[in-house]
């Protein structure tokens, strides 16, 4: 069975790279996914959320971006 992810799967998630994090998380939040911000190096737990997308953030931008997941 497949989890409806709404517009979370139209979201071109690499042009969120280099963004200010609020503005990231925004368009996240708007297509319908949760967010987790963590540093390059931090420690992320393994569940699996569809809807989750993390940011690799450095001071107040968008390094990298993983997910769903």
């Amino acid at each position: 069975m497949t989890q409806d992810r709404g517009q979370l799967g139209d979201l071109d998630l690499q042009s969120l790279v280099g963004l200010p994090v609020e503005q990231a998380r925004e368009r996240i939040s708007d297509a319908g996914g949760e967010v987790r911000t963590v540093p390059p190096d931090g420690m992320v737990t393994l569940d699996f959320r569809a809807t989750r997308v993390t940011l690799i953030v450095d001071h107040e931008t968008v390094l990298d971006v993983r997910g769903p997941g």
